[in-house]
């Protein structure tokens, strides 16, 4: 077969994996079997209002441009904010910060200071440059803070599904050497106390349908890297012992479910911290707190993720 062929062949896998994609992102956002919470999210006490300022732009290190959303919960001035920030998902190859705002203003609405950032899709930047992108955002959130009143020993990072997967890659980065010369881009500045990880996709060179129809997107040429390919792998030992204590969330109904399951006995096989919440209802889709996060099982799964944080912000 020609080369031209050949590509021609790779862009038509693409486009048609990123349609599919997209449809089954239009398809959960319909909800379907799932009931709102009885309680409607703003008549609970105690929660606050908030400030949000979207669409807050920045270049990253090569100078492309993006963009973030901060939501600020409306406190009194003396009130020191712990910090959160967001990493959306979408398979790596569609999917904005946009996303994440329902999720994102929930967290404030719990006192959090909330930054959402956001990354260049694949095919457009392999994954290494996609976690340079956010290690950017990142830096950009560390310099933000200081227009803040910040508590700095409270600074939590969460992500879901493919969000997910460049968080548990960017928080090792931060801590090994090797990690970083093999992606080839420097670590961000910022410190995590803890990881919020819902519907993780970690697993992306499997064979299964991520691995065999997305993998070629995420990688390109990084793939035959023999010092990255090491690193295709979550499991491996220098990024298993750099990363923070976890909080993992998935449901029977997450068609990813699988994953988060092998990620959490991994890290405890290893000897990390790994807190694992797994709801039995089918109707619970992938990533339901970030997509509904007003239903009462999501709720349910953020203050118990909220607690965690809290819990590995007082241990130190």
């Amino acid at each position: 077969m020609k080369m031209d062929d050949c590509c021609g062949l790779r862009c038509i896998r693409r486009e048609i994996v990123r349609i599919i994609i997209e449809r089954f992102q239009g398809a959960m956002m319909t909800f379907p079997g799932i009931e709102p919470a009885n309680q409607a999210e703003e008549e609970k006490e105690g929660l606050c209002e908030v400030e949000e300022m979207l669409n807050n732009p920045y270049m990253n290190r090569g100078e492309v441009p993006l963009a973030m959303d901060i939501f600020k919960p409306v406190v009194p001035e003396e009130t020191e904010l712990p910090v959160i920030v967001m990493i959306h998902g979408g398979g790596l190859v569609v999917g904005d910060r946009s996303n994440a705002r329902k999720f994102a203003k929930t967290l404030a609405k719990r006192g959090y200071l909330v930054f959402s950032i956001e990354y260049r899709l694949a095919p457009r930047a392999n994954a290494c440059e996609q976690l340079d992108d956010v290690c950017a955002g990142m830096d950009l959130v560390g310099m933000r803070l200081v227009d803040f009143n910040v508590d700095f020993t409270r600074i939590f990072l969460t992500a879901e599904s493919a969000g997910a997967y460049l968080a548990i890659y960017v928080a090792a980065m931060k801590r090994s050497k090797a990690l970083q010369k093999a992606i080839g881009y420097e670590p961000t500045r910022m410190y995590f106390k803890a990881l919020g990880l819902m519907s993780g996709m970690f697993y992306t060179n499997r064979d299964d349908l991520i691995g065999c129809l997305l993998a070629d997107q995420f990688y390109g040429n990084k793939a035959s890297d023999p010092e990255f390919e090491k690193y295709l792998d979550p499991e491996n030992p220098e990024i298993l012992l750099n990363l923070p204590p976890a909080f993992l969330v998935t449901s029977r109904g997450d068609f990813l479910n699988r994953y988060t399951l092998m990620y959490h006995s991994a890290l405890k096989k290893a000897g990390r911290k790994s807190h694992l919440v797994y709801y039995g209802e089918k109707e619970l889709i992938h990533s339901f707190p970030n997509t509904i996060p007003e239903h009462e099982k999501s709720i349910d799964a953020i203050e118990k993720m909220l607690a965690y944080f809290e819990e590995q912000a007082r241990r130190d």
